[in-house]
């Protein structure tokens, strides 16, 4: 039989961060359009560059600090990352995927003090779907799938169009063995993907 994906997150799969980057909309800015992109590619390196350079010139940056946030993660510097969402909060103590990315960080030898947080942090924030989604991921990494199945879902509705989001509920269901709806979720995570390739960093093959 195959063997259901495991769960990933965005970003930096390998670190199971709950991080999401896109690119910015509104106004454009080109080089933070060619970090997002050389981030995308795996040039890490360039994208370091680019994002600093970024920082240099707005030390408030929210979109470099959380490329740098998944830099790190990608090299494997829970530290480095730990500093760039504390900056962030200290911006804007609301940021959801600074928060999300500061609880699966501490929270890895403390599950239950990372649950009681991200339940804390929803309590003022129940739309966010970085919290449910981060949620979602502790659930998955104690195999308690029927939790994570929920906190996908909440995350999913509040992002339809989140790929990294439906292709988790879609693992979820896999392992509670509601085959055909994973089969439809799955679908759904391609077509997501697809839909945002170049504008939305996706963390599953």
């Amino acid at each position: 039989t195959a063997r259901a994906p495991k769960a990933t997150t965005p970003g930096a799969p390998a670190n199971d961060a709950p991080l999401r980057l896109n690119k910015t909309q509104l106004p454009p800015q080109p080089l933070l359009d060619r970090a997002f992109d050389a981030l995308q590619s795996g040039k890490l390196e360039e994208a370091h560059r680019d994002y600093f350079r970024l920082l240099k010139d707005d030390p408030r940056n929210v979109d470099a600090l959380l490329g740098l946030a998944s830099i790190a993660l990608r090299k494997d510097q829970p530290d480095q990352a730990l500093s760039y969402f504390q900056k962030i909060l200290e911006f804007d103590p609301n940021d959801a995927a600074a928060q999300a990315g500061i609880i699966n960080l501490r929270g890895q030898n403390d599950p239950a003090l990372a649950e009681s947080r991200l339940k804390t942090a929803l309590s003022s924030q129940p739309e966010s779907g970085p919290l449910h989604f981060a949620l979602g991921n502790l659930y998955a990494r104690q195999q308690r799938w029927s939790e994570a199945q929920q906190a996908y879902f909440r995350a999913y509705s509040t992002e339809p169009d989140n790929a990294d989001f439906i292709f988790n509920l879609a693992v979820s269901l896999d392992q509670l063995h509601q085959s055909r709806l994973a089969a439809q979720y799955y679908r759904m995570a391609l077509n997501a993907a697809e839909a945002s390739s170049g504008s939305q960093a996706v963390g599953f093959d």
